[in-house]
């Protein structure tokens, strides 16, 4: 968009409605004289070159009016065309994260091994199997890692462990 077209075209459309009114305001008569023909012409004319003005290139972004275009405005649009990254950001969960029981979905702080409401013994995300109070904080037996560190063979849950409370979307 060219601005300083499209504000000519503005100063167009205002003096073509000053021509329109010119007569009413200053003789207090409605009468086509020269002034309103003037802003009857000049009405359709200011909305074309707004128009123009709105279509045109910006002289400050491309060279030479648009013809050669501009190695900044063309390194911009290379850099918006790459594609966004492929898939969303997966965070790791902190070590000190509270996690939802298997069974009745109750919070658990990370510092508990057991539920407090079905008193089950919490299990590793990474490989289901139980985890222990060592070194002074919850972790992975096989591995001796906090759980969401867990370096031990991926398991699949199978269907049995999934318990009567559990929240599935079918």
């Amino acid at each position: 968009m060219n601005r300083s077209i499209v504000f000519l075209g503005l100063f167009l459309f205002i003096l073509a409605i000053g021509l329109f009114a010119y007569p009413e305001i200053l003789t207090g008569s409605e009468s086509v004289d020269l002034e309103v023909q003037a802003g009857i012409l000049a009405l359709p004319i200011s909305i074309a070159v707004s128009i123009w003005g709105a279509a045109a290139p910006d002289p400050r972004v491309t060279t030479v009016g648009g013809i050669f275009g501009n190695a900044d405005e063309n390194e911009m649009r290379r850099r918006l065309a790459r594609s966004p990254p492929s898939g969303e950001a997966r965070f790791r969960p902190s070590p000190l994260e509270s996690v939802n029981c298997r069974k009745c979905y109750t919070l658990i702080p990370a510092r508990l091994l057991d539920c407090p409401r079905c008193a089950t013994r919490r299990e590793c995300r990474g490989c289901n199997k139980p985890l222990f109070f060592l070194a002074g904080a919850v972790r992975c037996a096989p591995c001796l890692k906090d759980e969401v560190y867990c370096s031990c063979p991926k398991l699949r849950r199978g269907p049995t462990s999934r318990g009567p409370g559990s929240r599935r979307a079918t």
